[in-house]
């Protein structure tokens, strides 16, 4: 009876030590937020520019308990395929979407079957949100669903408001989604919960604002109120979720155009309403850090601040006028093959695995942020999954580099042109930027470059080639005295088109790839 009695209580204990090792192992897995500003430029956090005119302490703090990533670039220099490489680790040139971007009313553009960072983290068991912009595409109830599936300026005749909404982001691994469907100046203006307006439109919008496309909205709309509403529901989901492991993407409507920061933001930047948005997205990254610390999450959370693509073309006019260079002296802005349309900001903190004020120069791309998560869950990704994306883990973390060396980051910008970057060559496959239409009369012709920008805006060649870590303003064209350089890159490049792929492993068969028609594929 009594060694029972012993017994009993020794699988008791033995269970409840097993219980505790297991839900230590539980609560040793990261949270990880994923804050992803909308055209916020390499040289508008002040860390990476000592020269801004803004200032961004959160930022600047959250990189000195962090890393730096300072060859960091987006996967696209405009924002859905920018969106859409970074959630699903392949290029969004494999897609329908060969240039341009998405409208509020186009249809999905992640393909049924294609895994997500939401689906990732969900069947890790972690609870998942995406909470802002998605900018990917919905189903809204409406007739003709087929009609422009991608075109940017889609009419909104037809659409039944009121009825549920299909392929929203909770159709795409996100457990919970609060946000806006599209950027700031295209219709619907109106949120969305999971699948649903929480107000109907019953109004329309009308723009002053340069960019600003009218259309239906929810009564009393402004701009000014969204990006609170986006943090105060990433808050609110910290707090429900804190007792188990979660993964937030929270996808930021700022600073993109139209510029519309709260009241209280209004001249604290001392120079222009631009400056004020881009000093209330650092105030609402360090109301998301004050909250873990507040919540005790702070430790063992990954928290990454990036930005989807370079800084808008008026950056030019702000350059003139006040000084401040929202590229960071790096050619070019957003829509761009220069390394201002797509180099971005990348701050990462994590206390329990990454050293605080340490900084990593070697490139990688967006896209690789789900080999980097995958590789984090130590979860192995199936072949047809994430086929461009190689893990960063490594690099944030302080580790050698030397295993990515001979994979290759592709560039792409709005007009859908293709570049190539390898080690320090970056070789672009077209003349000209690949995005803006420069001129003289358009006033974006940032003199502070360089005397000689003008002409090189016109005179590039049929193809560039620079050496990065020579030349980071990309200066001097060396494709003429480097025929090796370009003639392997472009071969490359041509191998990563027609492979599906440019991670090892079976060859994808896209069928929407249409690699015949790009110029440089023979």
């Amino acid at each position: 009876m009594l060694r029972s009695i012993c017994q009993t209580i020794l699988a008791v204990g033995l269970g409840l030590q097993l219980q505790s090792l297991v839900a230590g192992q539980e609560s040793a897995r990261p949270n990880v937020i994923l804050i992803f500003a909308d055209d916020l430029g390499y040289g508008d956090v002040s860390s990476y520019n000592p020269g801004s005119r803004i200032r961004t302490p959160n930022l600047d703090r959250l990189a000195s308990e962090g890393v730096q990533m300072t060859d960091a670039h987006s996967a696209s220099a405009v924002c859905t395929p920018s969106r859409y490489s970074l959630l699903t680790g392949c290029y969004s040139w494999r897609t329908e979407l060969k240039s341009g971007v998405l409208g509020g009313f186009s249809l999905p553009l992640i393909e049924s079957g294609r895994m997500t960072l939401g689906n990732l983290f969900k069947q890790r068991g972690y609870a998942t949100a995406c909470i802002g912009k998605w900018h990917l595409g919905m189903e809204w109830d409406r007739p003709h669903r087929g009609d422009q599936e991608y075109a940017m300026r889609q009419k909104w005749d037809g659409v039944d408001f009121s009825k549920r909404i299909e392929k929203t982001p909770t159709s795409n691994g996100f457990d919970y989604f609060f946000g806006i469907s599209a950027s700031l100046d295209m219709p619907p203006y109106v949120f969305i919960e999971n699948d649903r307006v929480v107000e109907l439109p019953t109004s329309m919008l009308e723009f002053e604002d340069r960019g600003g496309r009218p259309g239906p909205a929810a009564t009393g709309w402004k701009h000014k109120y969204v990006m609170n509403a986006i943090i105060d529901k990433t808050i609110e989901f910290f707090g429900d979720q804190r007792n188990e492991p979660f993964f937030a993407y929270v996808p930021l409507n700022s600073p993109h155009t139209p510029h519309a920061p709260a009241d209280t933001f209004i001249g604290t930047s001392g120079l222009d309403v631009y400056g004020d948005f881009v000093v209330e997205v650092d105030h609402h990254v360090g109301r998301v850090m004050q909250n873990l610390s507040d919540l005790r999450l702070a430790e063992n959370t990954l928290l990454i601040v990036t930005s989807d693509n370079g800084p808008e073309t008026n950056m030019y006019d702000r350059l003139q006028n006040t000084g401040h260079d929202s590229s960071g002296l790096l050619l070019g802005s957003k829509r761009d093959n220069w390394e201002g349309g797509h180099r971005v900001p990348f701050i990462a903190r994590w206390p329990r695995a990454i050293r605080s004020g340490s900084a990593n120069s070697e490139p990688f791309s967006l896209v690789d942020m789900m080999a980097t998560f995958a590789d984090l869950l130590q979860m192995e990704m199936p072949d047809s999954q994430a086929v461009d994306s190689v893990t960063a883990l490594p690099l944030l973390k302080g580790g050698d580099a030397a295993y990515r060396e001979s994979h290759a980051i592709v560039h792409h910008s709005s007009l859908g042109r293709f570049a190539i970057r390898r080690g320090d060559w970056k070789l672009l496959l077209h003349s000209g930027s690949g995005g803006n239409n420069y001129s003289v009369k358009s006033g974006r012709r940032a003199d502070a470059y360089a005397n000689t920008l003008e002409q090189r805006l016109f005179d590039t060649g049929e193809r560039q080639l620079y050496n990065l870590r020579l030349d980071i303003a990309e200066s001097q064209n060396l494709a003429s005295e480097r025929p090796d350089i370009v003639a392997g890159l472009t071969a490359l490049a041509v191998e990563y088109v027609k492979n599906g792929r440019s991670t090892p492993g079976p060859k994808q068969d896209y069928v929407r790839d249409d690699w015949k028609q790009i110029d440089w594929i023979d």
